[in-house]
């Protein structure tokens, strides 16, 4: 950081040698003395945009990202081409978990400095959270491109790669930069949780641990790290450093509310309900803060999605037959999706998808479009793109999974493009899959609620389109598999599943614990169990404390085909 004196200035003579011990001070890297000597220095000279820049600059180095924002952006007013006020005003306003706010500044950063790796990265990190895909992969690459250490490279390099679903060539490079640097406390985090989708558990709680060692207030770390085994009374020290990173007042939101999570996975493990959902509320609340859900938004695209797929326009638009290589696994978040694909993806025919986002995109053009776009040509274009994108999943299985729950919204869309493919509809216990999202982290880009009266009309909103479905569709064409039925009698359900499907028998499917397959979701601990009922009725033991979510206990899932 440099901050010069204005030239000919009438308080030179006292900014002048108040400037000269800053920059000591930030020689010896005392950034938090140095602060009070710039804030005098601002005031004697407030339309100098290099102090103000600095002063930002020295809040978002010691954690103060709130009082870092007025400064830069004054400095930024006074003088827009100050690259690195763009780069730090970004590095706020993310800390903060103001996502949107933070992208101009960092993309007018890297605008005037295409070298800002950092900023890339951040970029990377803010548009994945915005479900940008392409422009998060570039920003990666970019950052990679002009990070000047070997390690930090390999990191960024890897971090694209997960992206793109190329998990052995990330683990290699994640496992190469920390060879090249140990101390890449990010890079310990990004392959623990390689390792934890993989099932390697052990191996991941050390690079976890090797994370939170070097960056102790870390939520995501802790919050992987308590999920990926079963807290006991000889963990409370766990808690414990949960408990300390929370009493830092720096805190982003999102960062709080995810320690907030992690600290309510382990009070719920150690049996301290009443705690746990106290730490559950309070990271809901925290979350709803930083993301805003526009409920009314979602309540009114459920409205647009039952007016365009109706009965007409379902009955009325016959496509082509593209055959049944999907399966589309659909539901409420954590209503079962991960392990009925764990389940599918056992059988020797089937190749699991993971969460794929193909439908998402495809319904939005379809609501935009209207009917008129609904056209045979359209349908079979939709589905010839979708079984490329499945071939390269794999190129032999005679079935493809996409386990992306929020497909529920695609019902209609998916039929019309392919009329015989399977649609496997999960469904749980309201109150168990509603408690279970409280107790899990979405990125923003779901546009999911975690709690209170949002998370009740969500759920009711996902209600009546599946009643549509079952109302427009043929009979039988959604196969519900009801977690409940599922894990009381495994073989018979299962039997009926695969029937479904169009497969054969295989035992396989009643092992999906020692599936192989990389889990990418939060449910890795617990599909790696062998298949049982511990999860069945677990919002009794939070009853008192339900508060609007008690609304949901008067349903109960129990339909069949």
């Amino acid at each position: 950081m440099s901050a010069h004196a204005p030239p000919g200035s009438e308080t030179d003579s006292e900014l002048g040698p108040l400037l000269a011990e800053v920059g000591e001070l930030l020689k010896a890297e005392r950034y938090a003395d140095a602060i009070p000597l710039l804030v005098k220095a601002s005031e004697l000279h407030p339309e100098g945009p290099g102090i103000l820049a600095n002063l930002g600059g020295l809040y978002v180095e010691t954690g103060q990202y709130a009082a870092a924002v007025a400064p830069l952006q004054r400095a930024i007013s006074l003088k827009p081409g100050i690259a690195i006020a763009h780069w730090r005003l970004g590095t706020a306003l993310q800390m903060l978990g103001e996502t949107d706010a933070s992208v101009q500044p960092l993309e007018e950063a890297v605008k005037i400095r295409p070298d800002l790796a950092d900023a890339f990265f951040r970029l990377a990190a803010n548009y994945r959270e915005q479900g940008r895909k392409q422009e998060a992969l570039e920003s990666y690459r970019n950052a990679a491109q002009h990070a000047l250490e070997p390690g930090e490279k390999q990191l960024l390099e890897a971090q694209a790669l997960l992206m793109e679903r190329r998990e052995e060539e990330a683990e290699r490079l994640l496992r190469s930069a920390l060879e090249l640097n140990p101390d890449l406390p990010t890079a310990h985090g990004l392959l623990g949780q390689l390792l934890a989708m993989s099932g390697r558990f052990e191996e991941a709680q050390e690079h976890l641990e090797a994370q939170l060692a070097q960056s102790p207030h870390a939520g995501l770390a802790y919050y992987d790290f308590v999920r990926s085994r079963k807290i006991t009374d000889a963990d409370a020290g766990v808690l414990q450093r949960i408990d300390n990173a929370l009493t830092d007042k720096t805190l982003g939101h999102i960062n709080r509310s995810i320690l907030l999570l992690a600290r309510g996975k382990v009070l719920d493990d150690l049996g301290r309900y009443a705690e746990a959902m106290e730490s559950l509320d309070e990271a809901s609340t925290l979350r709803s803060r930083a993301f805003s859900i526009d409920i009314a938004g979602f309540e009114r695209r459920v409205e647009q999605i039952v007016a365009l797929f109706s009965r007409e326009t379902i009955a009325g638009r016959v496509a082509i037959d593209q055959g049944r290589l999907p399966v589309l696994i659909l539901g409420m978040p954590r209503s079962g999706t991960t392990l009925v694909e764990q389940i599918l993806s056992s059988h020797p025919d089937v190749a699991g998808g993971g969460e794929l986002i193909f439908w998402t995109n495809q319904l939005l053009e379809a609501l935009d479009g209207g009917i008129d776009r609904l056209s045979p040509d359209l349908l079979q274009s939709i589905a010839a793109e979708c079984l490329t994108g499945l071939r390269n999943i794999s190129s032999t299985a005679t079935r493809v999974t996409d386990k992306n729950p929020f497909n529920f919204l695609a019902v209609g869309l998916i039929h019309l493009a392919f009329p015989r493919a399977a649609i496997v509809h999960c469904r749980r216990n309201p109150v168990d899959t509603a408690l279970s999202i409280r107790q899990t982290h979405f990125a923003r880009s779901t546009g999911m609620p975690t709690g209170g009266e949002e998370l009740v009309r969500y759920f009711r909103a996902y209600e009546r389109l599946m009643a549509h479905w079952r109302r427009v569709l043929p009979e039988g064409r959604m196969f519900d598999m009801t977690y409940e039925h599922l894990t009381a009698a495994p073989q018979t359900e299962i039997r009926r599943l695969l029937d479904h499907v169009g497969l054969p028998w295989d035992p396989a499917c009643l092992t999906p614990h020692v599936n192989t397959q990389l889990v990418r979701t939060p449910s890795g601990w617990q599909v790696r169990q062998s298949i049982n009922t511990g999860s069945v009725d677990r919002w009794r033991r939070y009853e008192p404390w339900l508060g609007p979510l008690a609304s949901l206990m008067q349903q109960h899932p129990e339909t069949r085909d």
